[in-house]
């Protein structure tokens, strides 16, 4: 029989809900072994501090610049491996001549975020609240049943007419003619499939600011709420723009070598200035300003202080809520209303663990269960089939394929490979070999 696209949309959940969730499990589980493989280097760096050469001998502004290029040719981060060749180059610009070669400064934009659907909410609230998925939701539930936001479960980048023309006049009203946009700046969403019929997440009244409803709502409530207010309002003001600065710097060593010459090397100082602050007014991000000295070329500059930095390279870092909610989006994995029940489940079920730093790593049965699928039934586990699988259940929900033909593809060579697993798998294969006395408080 033909299912309502509403009922297709909960066998959907149920269908792709234990999928996404062995996939999460694999994505960790790669992760971890990424890191345990990972291989930490040490390298080292060349940094000054410099200042103009002012009349006088007395220095001015100071300033840091780093090793960049020598003789023509930039350094590679790993390049100086060791404190010997640091110390190397150190003694050969022992009594180097620093000489501003280049300077180029640019004008650079940064443009507001987009609007918020429920991957981004989750992602920007676990990374600037330190929310999990799971809490964000629960958090947005409670908004959205006072009114006080739109729905919280959507996929589209829309905003109304009416909050697009209210923000406008918000803006010029209260923060000024130049903080608004002339015409409204509408979005549309990439992701595959979305509901663009739906609104982004956003506050249902521009003039509900943070501060006006903070005695109604709990300290968690409230910062998610001005985070919902802050970046939906931003989206509709112009970008911020900075004033930014490069000066390469060459260190002539002297004396030099018999044929006249010496090695040339180069050093490199970044600078950049905030002119005009746009979205940043009303949805605060953090961007350092660093300013640089007002110098010319062929400037000589005075040398207060050279020494070699050493570093280890880091092991990348395990997911957080964000990063792996970001990655299942990426690869069109999960849906608006599956991420946080995902997250939640693998934990619950104790395939995951949170580390101190609140990210997730996996216990060792993750690393069992993940290896056996991975080796028996690969497909429940690959990253493009399930996204397909998702995108064909999504084009049963809109009348564009038969269910019927979808199920079939998957399920029969499915079942006959469970069938011959069963048979095939025994338990003292894949459990470790390791024997204990304890007893199971709860068998």
């Amino acid at each position: 029989y033909e299912l309502s696209p509403f009922l297709w949309k909960k066998v959907v959940k149920g269908l792709s809900a234990g999928r996404v969730q062995s996939v999460a499990v694999r994505l960790v589980v790669e992760k971890e072994r990424e890191i345990k493989a990972f291989k930490i280097d040490e390298y080292w760096t060349i940094e000054t501090i410099l200042a103009p050469l002012l009349k006088g001998g007395e220095g001015g502004v100071l300033f840091s610049a780093t090793l960049n290029k020598l003789n023509g040719k930039t350094i590679e981060k790993l390049q100086i491996e060791n404190k010997e060749e640091a110390d190397k180059i150190l003694a050969e610009l022992k009594n180097a001549k620093y000489v501003v070669a280049r300077i180029e400064k640019k004008q650079g934009k940064k443009s507001a975020p987009a609007p918020m659907t429920t991957s981004g909410l989750q992602i920007a609230a676990n990374r600037l609240l330190g929310f999990s998925a799971k809490q964000t939701m629960t958090l947005a539930q409670k908004l959205y049943e006072t009114g006080l936001i739109t729905y919280m479960r959507t996929d589209s980048l829309n905003l109304s007419d009416k909050f697009l023309n209210e923000s406008h006049d918000w803006l010029k009203k209260n923060v000024g003619d130049n903080y608004a946009l002339p015409q409204p700046k509408r979005f549309k969403t990439k992701a595959k499939g979305a509901q663009e019929a739906h609104e982004a997440i956003r506050p249902t009244e521009v003039s509900r600011h943070p501060d006006s409803v903070k005695d109604s709502l709990d300290s968690s409530q409230h910062r998610l709420y001005r985070l919902i207010w802050q970046r939906s309002v931003a989206t509709q003001m112009p970008d911020a723009i900075f004033d930014n600065t490069v000066i390469d710097i060459d260190a002539l060593p002297t004396p030099f070598n018999k044929e006249g010459r010496g090695e040339i090397f180069q050093f490199r100082s970044t600078g950049q200035v905030l002119k005009f602050d746009g979205y940043l007014k009303v949805f605060p991000e953090k961007s350092q300003e660093i300013e640089l000295p007002d110098i010319k070329e062929k400037e000589e500059l005075d040398l207060k202080k050279i020494e070699g930095v050493q570093h280890f390279t880091k092991p990348p870092a395990r997911y957080s809520d964000a990063s792996l909610v970001k990655t299942l989006e990426e690869y069109g994995i999960g849906r608006p209303s599956t991420y946080a029940p995902t997250i939640a489940t693998i934990i619950d079920r104790n395939y995951v663990s949170r580390d101190d730093h609140k990210r997730l790593a996996p216990n060792d049965i993750a690393f069992v269960v993940n290896d056996l699928l991975v080796a028996h039934f690969p497909q429940i586990v690959d990253y493009e089939y399930t996204a397909k699988m998702e995108n064909d259940f999504d084009n049963i929900a809109e009348g564009k394929i038969k269910w019927q033909s979808v199920l079939e593809k998957f399920y029969d060579p499915f079942h006959d490979n469970l069938m011959a697993k069963q048979n095939e798998i025994k338990k003292e294969d894949i459990m470790p070999d390791e024997t204990s006395n304890e007893i199971c408080d709860k068998c």
